[in-house]
């Protein structure tokens, strides 16, 4: 294949998503996404008087694949790291300073007759401080759901999801909304994972209200860890041995968009936590003692580059 074949494949990809009918276009992922958050310091509730502050980074990459104009397959693969940084700590505090996850994904989107559709995504992926490598850092996410468009304006969908790391299963139920009642007002909902209301005062300008709720457990493999008490020694407890973490936050705040070329967008959300909360726990899944914290709610900031799918 010559080299102008692959960008004459590549867009005609795009186009074929791009008239695709509604149902299907608001299951396609962005294509590329990059973004950082900020969030300052906050006090530890253990040990007292520290000090935590985290910083989050993703980068997200989606190639679809045309089956035929009915059938799409678009696989992904996904990077999302915790960075935090410590202060006011004692001597003997482990600082667990990194923690990341990567996914591949492959979603499958069929178009059905009377404007339903149907898309199946499997998400395998590793999360941990990637100090060492074990199956326990392996997890895997799931979801099913079918779509339904009852008009170009309004699209509604449902299914379900389950997600399943260090032995145990999570389902939700998953539930979606599209609804664009005049060209420069939109509701987005996708449950368990987002919500906002947008405003569209120019094709270029996107403003709105947003709430997110985020969440990642990681394996801890750092031998700071692993081969001191309570992990190791005469005296190891595996009860209180700490084996991985969990952290999870609600976000609320103001978006603001702005289109750079084409589909290449800028987005800018921030606002304040509603709910943070951070939890230390052994291999049974159970919490170590003093394992659970809930973080003083702060300020945020995000900002993200999008290069979405076409759209009409």
């Amino acid at each position: 294949m010559n080299r102008l074949a692959i960008p004459s494949l590549a867009a005609a990809a795009l186009a074929c998503l791009a008239l695709a009918a509604p149902t299907a276009r608001a299951q396609f992922p962005d294509l590329l996404e990059l973004s950082g958050q900020y969030m300052p310091g906050a006090e530890l509730e253990d040990p007292e008087g520290a000090k935590a502050q985290l910083a989050a980074y993703d980068a997200a990459i989606n190639v679809p694949i045309v089956i035929n104009p009915k059938t799409f397959l678009i696989p992904g693969l996904a990077y999302h790291a915790d960075a935090v940084s410590f202060s006011n700590t004692p001597d003997d505090f482990i600082q667990l300073r990194a923690f990341h996850a990567v996914d591949l994904a492959l979603l499958f989107v069929r178009l059905l007759p009377r404007d339903w559709s149907l898309s199946v995504r499997v998400a395998p992926g590793l999360a941990g401080d990637f100090t060492d490598f074990d199956t326990g850092l392996v997890r895997v996410s799931a979801m099913a759901m079918a779509t339904h468009a009852f008009s170009d304006r309004l699209v509604l969908g449902g299914g379900a999801l389950a997600s399943y790391s260090f032995g145990e299963w999570l389902p939700l139920p998953a539930i979606y909304l599209d609804w664009t009642p005049n060209p420069w007002f939109r509701i987005e909902t996708f449950i368990p994972a987002f919500a906002r209301v947008l405003f569209h005062p120019h094709e270029r300008v996107e403003l709105g209200l947003r709430a997110d709720i985020a969440g990642n457990s990681y394996a801890v493999r750092d031998t700071r860890v692993s081969d001191a008490p309570p992990c190791a020694g005469p005296a190891a407890d595996q009860n209180a041995c700490l084996d991985h973490v969990a952290y999870s936050v609600v976000t609320t705040g103001l978006e603001a968009g702005v289109r750079i070329a084409s589909t290449l967008w800028f987005t800018a959300y921030g606002g304040h936590t509603v709910y943070r909360r951070f939890e230390q726990s052994n291999k049974r899944g159970k919490s170590v003692p003093g394992g659970r914290q809930t973080l003083p709610n702060q300020f945020f900031f995000r900002a993200s580059l999008t290069w979405r799918i076409p759209q009409g």
